[in-house]
């Protein structure tokens, strides 16, 4: 039953890779729990699922001290048992699988100030084909917003030049475009000129210094030796700093590919001073 929930996962609801292994671990680790605290697995058939108690999910559970965690096997729990209630059309549990009350935990961001001198150090040291890819990956996080798998999973044919535009496969198998920008676009006619001599026999975009394919935990590697950073926290710098500039909450969702205006809307919050600033400025009563 486990594999057929990820199959639709994977086939019909278009999660991403990443969720997709994340549930398949939770489940995992959830049957391995229950079939030797209780003899049995609860993802083996509809049976086993459905003879599941409150007080086994929450021994369970219980094992996980931080709510994060407690709160990211519980939706793979919850994902599966609405798959069986709502796709199967079977009965699922009868009980209610609370979800922990999280803080909301605000994305992190480096100041321009911080910031901006590494990638400039980055831009005058870039002359072999190692030093033009790094930088190439903090412009992409950084200057295009992608995510670390969304820039290992680049294409030369979503690279168009003429056009300026950047086509991005997002979560969710959702497409968005993002601009080239003039110093990116320099900066990827070099690239692609050093890459074409390494003769690579694949079309993804980038490379390591022996013409492979680029993976996501290199990306991570190269961004926290070169930024002192992680990936992540680029797209939060990318999304903040735009907003902090003036950018539309809506124009940047799109570019980052969100959903929900309300995950974009995390990156908004201000503190007293600059909200009493705003009120200040632009009040018309202030």
């Amino acid at each position: 039953m486990l594999e057929q929930f990820l199959a639709y996962l994977r086939d019909i609801a278009k999660v991403s890779a990443h969720t997709l292994d994340a549930y398949k671990r939770d489940l995992e680790g959830w049957a391995a729990f229950c079939q030797q605290a209780y003899g049995f697995s609860p993802v083996e058939n509809l049976e086993s699922w459905q003879k599941v108690q409150s007080y086994q999910v929450r021994a369970w559970l219980s094992l996980y001290p931080r709510g994060t965690t407690r709160a990211r096997k519980g939706a793979a729990l919850r994902r599966m048992n609405t798959y069986i209630e709502r796709v199967l059309r079977q009965k699922g549990w009868t009980h209610r699988l609370a979800s922990p009350k999280l803080p909301p935990a605000l994305p992190r961001a480096l100041s321009e100030r911080s910031l901006l001198p590494l990638i400039q150090g980055l831009e005058s040291r870039a002359i072999s084909f190692p030093e033009v890819r790094n930088l190439l990956v903090a412009e992409l996080l950084y200057g295009c917003g992608l995510r670390r798998s969304e820039a290992a999973n680049l294409r030369l044919g979503q690279v168009h030049l003429a056009a300026q535009e950047l086509h991005i496969l997002g979560k969710g198998s959702k497409w968005r475009i993002i601009p080239i920008y003039k110093p990116l676009l320099s900066l990827l006619q070099r690239y692609l000129a050093l890459r074409k001599a390494l003769q690579p026999d694949h079309d993804y975009l980038l490379c390591t210094d022996k013409g492979k394919p680029l993976y996501p935990q290199a990306i991570y590697r190269i961004v926290r030796g070169t930024l002192g950073t992680h990936p992540h926290a680029l797209r939060h710098s990318f999304a903040t700093h735009l907003l902090q500039r003036g950018a539309h909450v809506q124009a940047v969702k799109e570019l980052l590919g969100h959903a929900s205006l309300a995950t974009t809307q995390r990156y908004l919050a201000i503190t007293p001073a600059e909200l009493k600033a705003a009120y200040q400025k632009c009040h018309p009563r202030a």
